[in-house]
């Protein structure tokens, strides 16, 4: 029988006792045949199951306390994983702040803005919606806090050029996105034809991230009012 090759991260993992094979919360377990009919745990590995519970603790992590207060610890204890687990599908804090943005936040967008428009012949109705409830009880879970896509660039001066970029790109993702929705708005005949569609999503965007950087408890129903009431005006006068 040939011999496994050395792995330097294996003889590692040995060393500091993390070993890849120790079962994470949430993963299943099935029973195996042992000696003499006595049944033991068989450790079942999800590695994508591992990964994707370590960006949703580090995304809940990094919205609660910005980039530079994030606590691998916190992000360990919500997730369930080890650091052993931590580290071999990231190789430090900054490899996983990365993928949150790159991962998590394009998500956010899709979920929270971007998904309901799509197919939606008036988008309009769609989108004033999504402003109303934001002072409901039935506002996203995710807007907790405010939008966490404000919430971390709004402290954009303090980060390294390469996390600015990358929060940029989640902007344009969404202004793309929303352009899009826009143009074909405009091909159904529910918004004007003579507004750039690239152009109106940006001031669309610059205005939810301005309400939405306002610390939640900022923003009573009097406010919450006030700024649904032009939003609805805004969009009125897209009207064709």
């Amino acid at each position: 029988m040939s011999k496994e090759p050395f792995s330097i991260s294996a003889a590692l993992s040995r060393i500091t006792g993390h070993d890849d094979d120790v079962l994470e919360v949430g993963e299943s377990m099935e029973l195996a045949d042992a000696t003499a009919g006595a049944l033991v745990p068989k450790r079942v590995r999800d590695p994508d199951a591992t990964r994707q519970k370590l960006l949703d603790a580090a995304f809940g992590e990094i919205r609660r306390a910005g980039f530079g207060g994030a606590s691998i610890n916190n992000i360990l204890d919500h997730s369930g994983c080890t650091k052993g687990a931590l580290y071999h599908h990231f190789s430090g804090k900054a490899k996983l702040v990365n993928a949150v943005i790159e991962e998590c936040l394009p998500g956010y967008v899709d979920e929270v803005w971007l998904d309901e428009l799509e197919g939606v012949e008036d988008i309009l109705p769609v989108m004033m919606g999504q402003v109303d409830r934001l002072g409901r009880d039935d506002a996203p879970e995710l807007l907790d806090g405010g939008c966490p896509l404000a919430r971390l660039a709004s402290g954009a001066g303090e980060l390294d050029e390469g996390l600015r970029k990358r929060i940029d790109g989640v902007y344009r993702y969404w202004r793309r996105g929303l352009a899009s929705h826009i143009g074909k708005a405009q091909f159904n005949k529910t918004v004007r034809t003579d507004i750039e569609p690239s152009s109106v999503a940006e001031f669309l965007i610059a205005s939810l991230h301005g309400f939405l950087t306002r610390p939640p408890a900022l923003r009573n129903l009097e406010t919450q009012d006030a700024y649904a009431r032009e939003f609805a005006r805004y969009l009125n006068n897209l009207r064709p």
